[in-house]
């Protein structure tokens, strides 16, 4: 016999008495390893098991007893194993308040129902439909408070205005449930606006995604996919080359304007600053000893602040208001003037649209050579300036552009008189002063 394999009989322990007795025969392997072999006799013949754990052999030993006690026939008996798996499973039942009974019942139950869906995948898809069950919002009903949102929220009126009208149109069109809303209803909306250019239907859609984007901040759409909006598509736009004017078109042009357009004229020609922001300036944001235009975060587009230059003929331009206060532009609505100064001008083709601003980006990378510095005073992106602006005129160009300045004696055209007045006995004062 392999001397390993020698076994020394340590114990015998007997459970149960007469034909139920079990012995159980503890033996020391030669390896030191301990077995318990439990032996008895069952339907005449003599039975046999092994377990390594004492523990388990005594319970095991225990069930055979009492089964032949009771005339039970042969079966598997539960292993300490299959004990502790049993408290485990109730452990688990009784976090939800549930015997293992019931528990198995309504497992049994779900999985009849399921089918052939995992359990896991039909309780998730349960989940989401329950989570999809969004608080009923039609387009109109969105719109209306985003545009409320807006208004609070301290943003232009005009860009409040825009909103309000962009999304009539859409709501108008599109009157459901937001949450129903699908990528297609949207697309066919853009592109059945034959009307619009691509610039403007770019406009409308982001208008509708910021929206949209609300409504999922609500609670109104699904939170964790994008919107509808979102995935829509956009529109082309066919690149147009910019427009500007000549130097000696600004100069005509400056001339010819009613002294209540000239400075914001001379202001977009000679700053680049947007019409929409000089409108919201005032005189005391024009820094006059410091050098500079502030464009403050309540007026600039972009909600940055930003210094913009104040060159020497910005000033001569700017001069009879210099010690004015309140609005530099008192009017609304300046497109008009701006056209018919053109006309008045005689500028082939009339006012070019945006011209201030693409007159003075190109001017002022072609004196600079800087596009990042341009891009900072424009409020604009380096790249947009690059792409746009860059070489479209030369040095000297600029240079006569900057140079633009009033004729000497020059009086805007229908200036105030408090504002004439003023320069008049400023002159006189001057005059006494000299002699």
């Amino acid at each position: 016999m392999n001397p390993r394999k020698r076994k020394k009989r340590n114990s015998v322990i007997q459970i149960g008495t007469g034909p139920a007795a079990v012995k159980i025969y503890t033996m020391t392997r030669a390896d030191g390893y301990s077995e318990h072999t439990l032996a008895w006799k069952e339907g005449g013949r003599r039975r046999r098991r092994s377990i390594s754990c004492p523990d388990e052999a005594q319970v095991v030993a225990q069930q055979i007893t009492v089964r032949l006690t009771n005339g039970i026939a042969t079966g598997d008996e539960v292993t300490r194993r299959d004990i502790e798996l049993l408290r485990y499973c109730e452990q688990l039942a009784a976090r939800f308040d549930l015997s293992l009974t019931v528990a198995m019942e309504e497992w049994v139950h779900a999985r009849k129902l399921a089918g052939e869906i995992p359990l896991c995948e039909a309780v998730k898809g349960h989940t989401e439909a329950q989570q999809n069950s969004f608080p009923p919002r039609t387009t109109a009903e969105v719109a209306e408070e985003f545009v409320a949102s807006r208004a609070a929220s301290g943003v232009s009126q005009a860009y409040v205005n825009s909103c309000r009208q962009n999304l009539k149109r859409f709501t108008e069109r599109l009157p459901g449930q937001i949450s129903e809303i699908t990528v297609a209803d949207i697309n066919g909306f853009l592109t059945s606006l034959t009307t619009l250019a691509p610039v403007s239907k770019n406009c409308l859609r982001r208008t509708i995604v910021t929206m949209f984007s609300f409504a999922k901040k609500q609670g109104y759409i699904d939170p964790d996919r994008k919107t509808a909006a979102e995935l829509s598509e956009t529109f082309k736009v066919p690149e147009k080359e910019i427009e500007i004017f000549t130097p000696e078109e600004m100069q005509k042009l400056l001339l010819a304007a009613h002294a209540r357009i000239l400075p914001l004229m001379a202001i977009g020609a000679f700053s680049g600053i947007r019409n929409a922001e000089i409108c919201k300036l005032r005189w005391e944001d024009i820094k006059w000893d410091r050098g500079h235009i502030e464009i403050s975060g309540r007026i600039a587009k972009t909600r940055a602040r930003r210094l913009v230059p104040l060159s020497e003929n910005l000033k001569a331009w700017l001069a009879p208001w210099r010690d004015e206060q309140g609005p530099v532009v008192p009017i609304r609505d300046s497109s008009g003037a701006l056209g018919d100064v053109a006309v008045k001008a005689g500028i082939p083709g009339g006012w070019r649209q945006n011209g201030l601003r693409h007159s003075f980006i190109s001017y002022r990378v072609a004196e600079t050579g800087d596009v990042a510095r341009t891009s900072l005073e424009a409020g604009n992106s380096p790249k947009q300036v690059f792409r746009h602006y860059r070489a479209v005129v030369d040095e000297e160009s600029a240079k006569a552009w900057f140079a633009i300045t009033p004729p000497e004696g020059w009086v805007p055209n229908e200036l105030p008189w408090p504002i004439r007045e003023r320069i008049r006995r400023a002159v006189e004062a001057h005059r006494r002063k000299a002699g």
